[in-house]
């Protein structure tokens, strides 16, 4: 009988430390794209002055560079060199970089996102603007000319 108790005792407290309720609420999250739209708009801002259709100063000297082929856009938005650079084709190079890394930090810093981030999404907002030939790195890496 003592058996009985004793394993009926034993049987209510185990249930009772196996009942555990848990309640979650799965909420949308929206701020990505949000960031994204907000990044887009200040790109589009900070550049505006190279989708103009005749470029001015430096942006027409690297429409020129880029047009000869003797630099393209990495997938980071930045310009390297190609066969063909001379060495004031590297100084604008160096110096568009420059300015291009201030603008891409002020984004990111505004708005609360990475660096990388910032240059990913204009790299790819650049390759659909383009012209046909300019040489551009695709996001593995790997150097192609835009059909």
């Amino acid at each position: 009988m003592k058996a009985h108790i004793i394993l009926a005792a034993a049987a209510v407290c185990a249930a009772g430390c196996i009942q555990v309720k848990t309640e979650s609420e799965i909420k949308p999250i929206h701020i990505t794209m949000d960031v994204n739209l907000k990044v887009d708009k200040d790109l589009d801002k900070a550049f505006a002055d190279e989708d103009q259709q005749k470029p001015k100063g430096n942006y027409k000297a690297v429409k020129e560079m880029v047009d000869r082929k003797a630099a393209g856009f990495t997938n980071r938005a930045m310009l390297e060199e190609r066969d063909g650079a001379t060495d004031e084709d590297r100084i604008l190079i160096a110096d568009e970089n420059a300015k291009r890394m201030k603008r891409f930090s002020e984004i990111a810093k505004t708005n609360g996102t990475s660096l990388e981030a910032v240059q990913k999404r204009y790299a790819a907002k650049m390759r659909t603007k383009v012209p046909s030939g300019t040489w551009y790195q695709d996001d593995s890496g790997k150097w192609v000319q835009k059909d």
